[in-house]
């Protein structure tokens, strides 16, 4: 029976994308960021759900292109010039990198998997951009991140509670290990990342009820952290809370979530969470601070010697003992790992676009602040959405300091959020500059 059920909501998803393919965007973005096919993998086993969604939405998208429907202007900014440079990047490293082809015990991921995924997320990418063009496509992508913590937060829990799960818990995994969360650090980032969009939404929310239900289940998603026992999510963690109580109108509302933030983590983060935790700034132990600098020392020396495309895509322990003598690791740094394995031009277009997309989540906060007056809807939904944002990115920079995350999707899905909301922005300044000059 669940079978039937995702092949029927898999082919009422294709057949709706191919008139409208914002619809197999949304869809493509749940497999993405939800990961159902590995929640529920025996239902999903001989199921290229991607591919059947992704497939009539190329279709759809192109009948519409061809329609004149999209405004192409949307993908006219600097941000998408650096990311097209950064797959570029990627794509140059994987076919000149002097150690793509080198196998071993070292292989950790392979070269031809890893830009294959590439492609298929940049695709993504500029599709999404182009379709997530209004404000009730953007809130449908928001929802699509909250109602995929909310279940992951549900998922984590249950399985602690149950007993399913001991120690560290990493994210829902097929038999063969394979999800997007399978580590427990990117699975503690995505919660990271969703939980500042529970308490934005729980705040523009107008039924109490709503709100509470999303407020009640931040704690528990902050177990979820504690239960991956992630020290980058620990610290991810930390910086949205405080970015959120920095950010906010209701200085009082969000203070709140400090000391309720303290009692849950004295009570339930558990020994192995504060064990961890403990270490973070110490220089004892493999993963500790001591180890990524000799990583980043690693990396350092690689983008000395292959300045232009790194040592290959995805072979940075691959090349490690031919840079340090140190034991061989990833860099646990994005921009390291990004910059070691692509060149120094991919590590550049990482920096700038983590730059870029923070100051204009920052200016459209601003500009959105000065139009609440207005009453407005389509304002409010973008205001709570663009803050949200602004945290979550934020979490999920301050992670990539401590973690390499150079094929994590979720960064891409936030990246199409900060390209629609900067596009609404800029039309709304237009209309009202229109208004103003009529009006004189």
């Amino acid at each position: 029976m669940g079978r039937l059920f995702f092949i029927l909501a898999i082919g009422a998803t294709a057949t709706a994308s191919l008139a409208r393919p914002w619809i197999g965007v949304i869809g493509s973005y749940v497999i993405v960021v939800l990961g159902p096919q590995y929640i529920w993998w025996w239902h999903f086993q001989g199921l290229r759900a991607a591919l059947w969604i992704m497939l009539p939405t190329l279709v759809g998208f192109s009948i519409a292109l061809v329609r004149g429907s999209y405004d192409l202007s949307i993908l006219k900014n600097r941000r998408n010039v650096f990311v097209l440079l950064l797959w570029a990047s990627f794509t140059l490293s994987y076919y000149f990198g002097p150690y793509v082809d080198v196998g071993g015990s070292l292989r950790v991921t392979d070269a031809a998997w890893a830009i294959e995924l590439i492609h298929k997320m940049m695709i993504l990418y500029f599709l999404a951009c182009v379709c997530i063009d209004d404000e009730r496509r953007t809130r449908a992508l928001a929802y699509v991140l909250i109602g995929s913590t909310i279940y992951l937060i549900y998922w984590a829990n249950n399985s602690y509670l149950s007993g399913q799960a001991f120690g560290r818990i990493p994210g829902p995994s097929n038999p063969f290990e394979e999800g997007q969360y399978g580590d427990g650090n990117n699975f503690a980032i995505l919660f990271v990342v969703g939980l500042p969009y529970l308490w934005y939404a729980g705040l523009a929310a107008s039924n109490s009820f709503v709100r509470g239900a999303l407020w009640v289940a931040i704690p528990l998603g902050w177990h979820a952290v504690f239960l991956t026992g992630s020290r980058g999510g620990l610290v991810g963690l930390g910086a949205t809370l405080l970015l959120t109580v920095w950010r906010s109108k209701r200085r009082s509302l969000g203070f709140l979530l400090l000391p309720v933030f303290a009692v849950a983590y004295i009570w339930q983060a558990g020994d192995v969470m504060k064990e961890r935790a403990g270490t973070i700034i110490e220089y004892q132990t493999e993963t500790s601070a001591s180890s990524r600098l000799e990583a980043w020392d690693a990396a350092t020396n690689m983008i000395r010697e292959h300045s232009i495309t790194g040592v290959g895509l995805s072979s940075f322990i691959t090349a490690f003992p031919d840079y340090s003598d140190a034991v061989p690791r990833e860099a646990h740094n994005t921009f390291f790992q990004i910059a070691g394995e692509s060149g120094l031009l991919a590590g550049a277009m990482y920096l700038a676009i983590v730059t870029s997309s923070l100051l204009v989540l920052w200016r459209n906060g601003i500009r959105l602040r000065r139009r609440e007056s207005d009453i407005n809807h389509e304002v409010r939904n973008l205001l709570w959405i663009n803050e949200a944002t602004l945290v979550g990115f934020s979490g999920l920079v301050i992670c990539s300091l401590f973690l390499s995350l150079q094929l994590f999707e979720l960064f891409y899905f936030l990246l199409v959020l900060v390209n629609t909301l900067n596009y609404q922005i800029d039309k709304l300044d237009a209309s009202a500059q229109i208004k103003d000059d009529n009006a004189s």
